[in-house]
């Protein structure tokens, strides 16, 4: 079932609650530190990539638990994780709203196209999902937040994110491991459900 699914990427995302904040959080200081003069809105674009550059830097030198480091960081400052089930691509977001689309790039297209998670049956074999972890940076304190989401095929810009998970990633396992989903009865209608067999 659904649910089932939910549970297992949610507790799979618990190693990385603590690491995640913590480093993005010591990115932003240094940068700051650092490259003051990145904070105008004109350098926006640079201080990210500072930031997502530093973050990698640290995150080589952090316990993941089971994660590890994945992709090529000089490939445009690319930041992956990856442990034995799970992908993930830690995007920066614009809002606190979008998904950033897949784009034209025929790799990236096709990390975008997770098969929809099941309803009723349970996946066989490993998974090897492919999510995004979404982060912002908070303007005025300085503070990370981070969005985990599922995709499930393409979009273009500015349109409708086609996702089936999209929750929030918290600052501690405990917190995630607390965290409930309630599915969306968005999208139902358009499955076929079989009615039961009332006797006539």
């Amino acid at each position: 079932m659904i649910k089932d699914e939910v549970e297992r990427v949610r507790d799979a995302l618990a190693d990385l609650c603590e690491p995640l904040h913590d480093v993005f959080a010591w990115a932003v200081q240094r940068r700051d530190e650092a490259l003051p003069e990145l904070s105008h809105h004109v350098y926006t674009w640079h201080g990210t990539h500072t930031i997502r550059a530093l973050a990698h830097y640290r995150l080589r030198r952090t316990n993941l638990g089971v994660w590890a480091l994945a992709g090529n960081h000089a490939r445009n400052g690319e930041l992956s994780l990856t442990d034995s089930e799970y992908s993930v691509r830690v995007l920066h977001a614009l809002n606190d709203k979008d998904v950033p689309p897949p784009g034209p790039n025929r790799a990236r297209t096709a990390y975008y196209h997770n098969p929809p998670l099941p309803l009723q049956e349970k996946l066989q074999g490993p998974p090897n999902d492919k999510l995004l972890a979404l982060w912002r940076i908070n303007a005025g304190t300085g503070v990370p937040s981070f969005r985990v989401v599922r995709p499930i095929g393409r979009w273009n810009f500015g349109g409708k994110a086609k996702t089936d998970l999209d929750f929030p990633l918290p600052e501690t396992a405990v917190d995630l491991k607390n965290l409930h989903f309630e599915p969306a009865a968005e999208g139902l209608d358009e499955i076929d459900i079989p009615m039961e067999d009332d006797g006539k």
